[in-house]
């Protein structure tokens, strides 16, 4: 039996269903993480979901025409609106798990002594005199004591300058990241924070030791002793790996621009993650691995965003929260 002309492939179908609901704020995280999957199974996808988005920005462009007459939505029966108590009393629970398990940021920032938006820089002066330069989207909290003046940097990234030791200031100074602690030795330094308690540690001036921090028997273990203009990468999985990208480079930042050098365009996404709001997600391992290099500004991030996939010979869809370069 022949297909009717008017038979919807399903991959569009399916594709037009994601772009809907993404666009309507539909998408619980689950949900979104479900979408980047997908997207990712199959070339064909992101071509549909590239046409679905099209069709979606046509349609938003002839309501705003003169003449536009919005259709009107069939009264809702009593017995139809029975079931959405119960269905809210379901979607508040879920919203409270939710916030307990993962907390979004604006929780996470309640409970810090500093935190920072997209885009915004923060200069602060602890008690000691400690100095520090908040970046972009970062929360940090304080954890002093008579033993150790230690900062906890959750999410982020910073430059620290700590006051020096001496005979009336004894304690070390020591940023407390997720998968590492790092100590100064009368130095100024940088500390990122990624995903899975992976980061990133950049020395400026003298030099910084960085202990690794086991959750698990099969976590590495490791420390070092990092010098002025290296960095090194840290990761439960992989331990501490020395990175090609100088200090100065990733604390470029503090200037107001980001400094690419050679780097795979799923590290520029990254960086750029923490600065632009929403999520850019680079598809297929070649394109992931595909080196770029830029000097992009920070109050243009969307035209920059531009150029590095040019280089790339890549395309792009942007969707409400979500940039796929494909």
């Amino acid at each position: 039996m022949n297909a009717s002309p008017h038979t919807i492939d399903p991959v569009e179908r399916k594709a037009a269903d994601w772009v809907m609901r993404h666009r309507q704020g539909q998408l619980s995280a689950r949900e979104l993480e479900a979408f980047q999957r997908w997207l990712a199974a199959d070339p064909l996808h992101a071509a549909a979901v590239e046409r679905a988005n099209r069709a979606w920005q046509a349609t938003a462009q002839l309501k705003q025409r003169p003449g536009y007459v919005k259709p009107q939505r069939p009264p809702r029966s009593a017995w139809l609106r029975m079931p959405v108590v119960g269905g809210s009393a379901v979607a508040a629970l879920a919203l409270g798990c939710w916030m307990l398990l993962a907390p979004p940021f604006w929780v996470q920032a309640l409970n810090s002594d500093y935190h920072t938006g997209f885009g915004e820089v923060r200069q602060i002066t602890l008690a000691d005199g400690s100095q520090v330069q908040l970046g972009s989207h970062s929360l940090l909290s304080l954890a002093y004591d008579d033993q150790t003046r230690r900062v906890r940097l959750s999410q982020g990234e910073a430059i620290f300058t700590p006051a020096p030791m001496n005979e009336t200031e004894r304690r070390p100074f020591t940023v407390q990241a997720p998968g590492a602690d790092i100590t100064a030795r009368g130095t100024r330094y940088l500390v990122g924070v990624g995903k899975d308690r992976e980061g990133w540690v950049g020395v400026l001036q003298h030099r910084v030791e960085v202990n690794l921090t086991q959750h698990g028997r099969d976590e590495a273990a490791g420390s070092a002793l990092l010098e002025q203009g290296n960095s090194l990468h840290f990761s439960p999985r992989t331990g501490l790996v020395p990175l090609n990208t100088s200090p100065e480079e990733l604390a470029s930042w503090q200037e107001g621009r980001l400094v690419f050098q050679r780097e795979s365009l799923a590290d520029a996404a990254a960086r750029i993650n923490r600065y632009r709001p929403g999520l850019v997600l680079v598809k297929g391992e070649a394109l992931r691995n595909a080196r770029v290099s830029a000097v992009m500004r920070l109050d243009n991030l969307d035209d920059a965003l531009k150029h590095l996939v040019a280089q790339v010979h890549g395309r792009m869809i942007d969707l409400p929260g979500l940039t796929l370069i494909y």
